[in-house]
């Protein structure tokens, strides 16, 4: 419970915060994508474990994988006249479907509910580190580049002129996402992840002003849903990883309505 408390801490700011910028970008589903991926990526580890008898954590290849579908999808966004939707549809349903039959073949169909819904409570001490590396990372590559993002997403061609460029920042932000994605995994799952990286930053737009305002009240909601989706799932006795996107539904419901009245006034 310790270690599933300090977990929460950790990347449920670490989610909110990036997902501000995943969110003005319109990539909430690239990060869906990346999540769905990681059955591949786990598929293809104990594939090797069992053909070439490599004896390697499962999730290096799921970092590996990631790494690598996402560095393809910013190409082709980049390089092809393809939509991003379109880029992002067959990525999410290619990788999906090569995991599944992989794992059909090896017949390790236990470790689909893992990898769909996490596993918060297993996490262990060197996972936290992990976490908190990511988190020191994900804060210090965002902010760093902090002017050149927020020109990107805001003005694009303001931020060319200027001689920023875009295209080599395109494809670190992919590579953030994919490595927030994985080691987040362990968390919520593929079918749950992207709702720590959209609701929180989606639900804080409603309550604030400004660019600035959002960077700092979207990981307060993000650090205050995960503790919270937590501290219920263990009250109630129910699954941790969706106790806590119902946490953050349900705290993006009440900035609606507060916004709502608001508006009304």
């Amino acid at each position: 419970m310790r270690n599933t408390l300090v977990s929460a801490t950790i990347l449920g700011p670490t989610c909110a915060f990036l997902g501000v910028f995943v969110t003005l970008r319109g990539m909430a589903f690239f990060s869906d994508a990346l999540a769905h991926a990681a059955v591949t990526g786990v598929a293809l580890g104990y594939l090797c474990q069992d053909l070439l008898q490599w004896e390697l954590n499962p999730m290096l290849f799921v970092f590996i994988f990631s790494m690598l579908l996402a560095t393809l999808m910013a190409y082709l966004f980049e390089r092809t006249k393809l939509r991003p939707d379109t880029i992002i549809a067959f990525s999410f349903t290619g990788s999906v479907a090569l995991g599944y039959v992989i794992i059909s073949a090896l017949g390790k169909y236990r470790l689909i509910d893992a990898i769909l819904f996490g596993s918060i409570y297993s996490n262990s001490s060197q996972d936290i580190l992990i976490q908190l590396l990511l988190a020191v990372g994900v804060a210090g590559i965002l902010l760093w580049n902090l002017k050149a993002y927020a020109l990107g997403i805001l003005q694009p061609d303001l931020a060319r002129v200027q001689g920023i460029k875009l295209e080599r920042l395109n494809y670190l932000f992919a590579l953030v996402i994919a490595a927030t994605v994985t080691i987040c995994l362990k968390m919520l799952g593929a079918l749950l992840l992207s709702a720590l990286i959209v609701i929180p930053p989606a639900a804080s737009r409603l309550a604030v002003g400004n660019f600035k305002q959002l960077l700092l009240l979207a990981p307060v909601v993000g650090l205050l849903a995960a503790i919270s989706g937590v501290l219920t799932s263990y009250t109630l006795n129910s699954p941790t990883g969706p106790t806590i996107v119902l946490v953050n539904v349900a705290v993006l419901l009440v900035f609606l309505v507060f916004k709502a009245a608001k508006d009304k006034r």
